[in-house]
């Protein structure tokens, strides 16, 4: 009975991790609005943020509403992507506002940099044990 429960947690752990992984939501803070442009340097004030899904395909094109904002952009577009349902961020630098924001949020986010789309098969394509 103890085997049983000991295969029942660590079958049920493997699950749960599998699920954590399905269904990612990435943004990608970018300079223009196609797979071909160059990953943002600044998280908060991208002109546009690309949504991918969890394999890659991109699903949606969004202006940042928060671009042109005197202060305060980090937070607020952390909470314009958790809006969105966004679980992972990635652009060539964040600013301490934002990454508190983003941890508020439950959001993770990694640096990038180059073609947006491949920013986006090497964030995939990576160790999940390395993240």
């Amino acid at each position: 009975m103890k085997g049983f429960m000991i295969a029942m947690v660590l079958f049920s752990s493997s699950v749960v991790f599998a699920q954590a992984q399905q269904g990612q939501i990435i943004a990608v803070a970018a300079t223009d609005k196609t797979e071909k442009a160059q990953v943002s340097k600044e998280a908060a004030r991208p002109p546009y943020y690309l949504i991918f899904d969890e394999h890659g395909k991109l699903v949606e094109v969004m202006p940042n509403p928060s671009c042109d904002v005197f202060r305060g952009a980090g937070p607020k577009v952390a909470n314009f992507l958790a809006e969105k349902n966004v679980t992972v961020v990635i652009a060539g630098d964040f600013g301490h506002k934002m990454t508190n924001a983003l941890d508020e949020e439950g959001i993770t986010y990694y640096k990038g940099t180059g073609m947006v789309k491949k920013a986006v098969q090497e964030f995939i394509r990576q160790d999940p044990s390395k993240r």
